[in-house]
């Protein structure tokens, strides 16, 4: 009968929400506020370290060491809180490297600078994304992950409208983003989740947004090849940002 008891009590520790690890939503809103620090990066070079664009960055860096701390709170296995560990390490010399950027400082495109801000944004995103398969699912996944893939798309899109040679290829083995392709991966990814008709009223509505918001957006992405083109990092940057604040609030509700 003890050992029965034994058993019970171990099985329920197991299952219990406390011992569930890592969660698909920390893990994917990490992931998206990875990429709009690197986006913010450039954003800092569209006019000229604007003080309000710094500010927004500083708190887009703080916004992500909160969830490091729910993501610390839910590490439960020595390989999850070494994980951590790692990323907390990562996400400090991201911060470092976001806040200092000589293009928008002193007009000196310093390749060094753009190497380091792409290999740190890489390296996050793929201890992530990795991490993504294991986790514990919720119900906002899909949408949480929209956003990440709409933030990585505006970041390279400033990127390269900041300079030609600031893309995320510079110093890493990545390949040059082919905009078309992922815009319509992003679209597909869109549509399928709205067809699903997953998600609470908040989540539905946020989604409704970020369609319409989308809208204005995609119509700028096969411009960008062209010199002539008039680019618009502004309308990625301000739509980006309030697509990731809203799915923020979303995962805090």
């Amino acid at each position: 009968m003890i050992k029965h008891i034994a058993t019970m009590v171990l099985l329920a520790s197991i299952t219990s929400p406390a011992f569930a690890g890592f969660k698909v939503e920390t893990l994917s809103s990490l992931q998206m506020e990875t990429w709009r620090v690197r986006m913010g990066f450039h954003q800092l070079a569209v006019r000229g370290n604007a003080p309000e664009d710094l500010d927004a960055l500083e708190n887009v860096i703080h916004e992500g060491g909160v969830i490091l701390e729910t993501l610390g709170a839910e590490a439960v296995t020595s390989t999850e809180k070494e994980t951590h560990s790692e990323l907390e390490a990562m996400w400090a010399a991201l911060g470092d490297r976001a806040v200092d950027n000589p293009l928008a400082a002193v007009g000196y495109a310093d390749f060094n600078a753009f190497s380091e801000i792409n290999s740190l944004t890489l390296d996050i995103d793929k201890e992530l994304q990795s991490n993504i398969k294991t986790a514990t699912p919720g119900d906002n996944d899909e949408l949480i992950a929209l956003g990440a893939q709409l933030l990585k798309i505006s970041s390279e899109y400033i990127a390269l409208s900041t300079f030609p040679s600031a893309g995320i290829n510079t110093g890493t083995q990545e390949e040059s983003m082919a905009f078309s392709r992922e815009a319509m991966e992003f679209e597909m990814n869109l549509t399928a989740l709205e067809k699903s008709g997953t998600g609470g009223d908040a989540a539905k509505r946020t989604l409704g947004t970020l369609k319409t918001r989308w809208a204005f957006i995609k119509g700028a992405i096969p411009q960008l090849d062209d010199p002539s083109a008039a680019k618009v990092p502004l309308l990625f940057y301000r739509y980006s940002s309030q697509t990731a604040e809203d799915l923020l609030a979303i995962t805090q509700q």
